[in-house]
């Protein structure tokens, strides 16, 4: 596959997708009477792939002072990915903090930090969604294609990090509603990019990827391999076939 010229942006919206979509798990299951040897972890983790995720915004932009140019004008996309951003970004700090040195964070921070995550997941996919110029894109089919890809690895993230979460039936029945979903929404990306003429084999291998990830997922919830190898693999799966699909996302828009 050409290497796409859109991909600062690819590695923003799958990185940063990712960390937004584990904190919105992470507010629906949170961990309870379970306590980590380090729950700062999950927050630093996040974190880390929020922030090497806007470095590629700043390489898209190629100049620092371009990014200071699009933050002045609230009205262009790239300024209120930036805002959803920094606010999720400084949500995570606070959880982060609090973990690091008390060792508990209140359920509200991760709540609205989850609210801040599921608008930045949003309006990533709504800056796609109007870009007009490009029919691929402009269409109902890219929103749920991020929001629930970048929910469905949120989840595996989570299911990873949250020691025993797939013995929960309740997360484990969720993670696989969200895969399927995921699945359903690349689905109809293929059959839409196809009918533009574009290929549609990349979305293929991606429905593939994310359908094991769903698999592994329930052989997690049911105790089938060793240790952490099923929600490794979930992970690995579930984030394989999102960033497959993104990436032959933004193949459409290869000058």
């Amino acid at each position: 596959m050409t290497m796409i010229s859109e991909f600062p942006l690819f590695l923003f919206t799958t990185l940063g997708g990712l960390a937004a979509g584990a904190y919105v798990a992470a507010a629906i299951f949170p961990d309870g009477d379970r306590k980590p040897k380090r729950p700062w972890l999950f927050p630093l983790a996040c974190l880390a792939l929020l922030g090497v995720g806007l470095l590629g915004v700043l390489g898209h932009l190629g100049r620092p002072e371009r990014f200071l140019l699009a933050m002045s004008n609230p009205s262009s996309m790239i300024a209120e990915e930036a805002y959803w951003s920094i606010a999720f970004g400084v949500l995570m700090l606070v959880d982060f903090v609090l973990l690091l040195r008390r060792g508990t964070s209140p359920g509200a921070v991760r709540v609205v930090a989850a609210v801040a995550a599921v608008g930045l997941m949003c309006i990533m996919g709504w800056a796609y969604f109007t870009s007009y110029g490009n029919p691929a894109w402009a269409t109902w089919q890219t929103l749920p294609l991020f929001v629930l890809g970048d929910l469905a690895m949120g989840a595996a993230l989570w299911g990873l990090m949250r020691e025993g979460s797939y013995r929960s039936g309740a997360f484990a029945a969720a993670f696989a509603m969200l895969g399927a979903l995921a699945v359903a929404s690349i689905a109809l990306a293929a059959a839409h990019f196809a009918g533009l003429g574009h290929n549609a084999l990349p979305f293929a291998a991606a429905v593939v990827l994310a359908v094991a990830g769903v698999a592994f997922g329930l052989l997690a919830w049911k105790g089938r391999l060793p240790g952490a190898v099923a929600p490794v693999l979930a992970l690995v799966c579930a984030f394989a076939g999102v960033a497959v699909a993104r990436y032959a996302f933004y193949a459409a828009s290869v000058l």
